[in-house]
């Protein structure tokens, strides 16, 4: 697993509508501006280097689905903005 520095640990992505919320060093919560959870963004070890998954809560339960990703924390929030 990549090393993120303590800016990056401390970092969190941002976008309009929805928060986010450091669960470990490799783990942010993606919440709506209403406090209900949307999901998960995780960082994994990429054939190239770190990379992020984005992973959506399914309604009333506790599966998750990937949704998408990206080499960055913005580029897997996105997942959860959309266009």
């Amino acid at each position: 697993m990549a090393i993120m520095s303590s800016t990056q640990r401390r970092t969190a992505p941002q976008a309009s509508n929805v928060a986010t919320r450091r669960v470990r060093d490799d783990l942010w919560r993606v919440v709506s501006a209403s406090g209900l959870a949307l999901g998960y963004i995780a960082r994994v070890d990429g054939p190239t280097g770190p990379a992020f998954e984005s992973r959506r809560l399914l309604p009333g339960g506790t599966a998750m689905v990937p949704i998408g990703g990206g080499w960055s924390l913005a580029d897997a929030l996105a997942c959860f903005t959309g266009p």
